[in-house]
């Protein structure tokens, strides 16, 4: 099964302008109210995305058909990229150990190809959609804005959606 991933900040400076400082990522929950028990019910079907600034209105995935297809919620004057990212079935598999700074291995972590994951296809739509081919062992749904984000983590940050990784389920 998927591991669902989660954005939210890493707030552990509230006031000033240190590092971890909160409101950078946040989590969008499909549910019908904002009961407890409904949200985490969403939450562990996967019915959530991740967001810094980037609102999806649907997220869906057509068992019948293979496709994955998103509604941006557009804001007037920026553009979106959506790429659908995955790992295909015959990626390379082989991994090193990560090394720390004196050149140990770090046993948490490991180094993997640049195969595992791909860009499979590029959408500058609305209403982006993506078509398993039966090669992939997931797909997910990346998309950036051309709007910087508020409280960059980075320099050039844009605001960004992640959706949930989708395995086919051919029947």
């Amino acid at each position: 099964a998927p591991m669902f991933g989660l954005g939210t900040d890493d707030g552990h400076h509230y006031h000033g302008k240190k590092t971890a400082r909160p409101g950078r990522g946040w989590v969008m929950v499909r549910a019908g109210s904002l009961n407890p028990a409904e949200l985490i019910d969403a939450m562990n079907r996967g019915d959530f995305y991740a967001s810094s600034g980037v609102t999806l209105a649907d997220v869906q995935f057509d068992s019948e058909n293979q496709t994955i297809s998103l509604t941006i919620q557009p804001v007037d004057g920026e553009t979106y990229t959506t790429e659908f990212i995955g790992t295909k079935k015959e990626y390379d598999q082989e991994s090193t150990p990560r090394l720390d700074s004196s050149g140990k291995p770090i046993q948490a972590t490991r180094v993997y190809s640049k195969d595992i994951v791909q860009v499979l296809a590029t959408d500058t739509s609305l209403n982006p959609k993506y078509q398993f081919s039966g090669e992939e062992l997931f797909v997910r749904a990346v998309v950036t804005s051309s709007a910087a984000a508020v409280d960059p983590s980075f320099s050039d940050q844009k605001q960004q959606a992640w959706a949930q990784p989708i395995v086919a389920t051919k029947k």
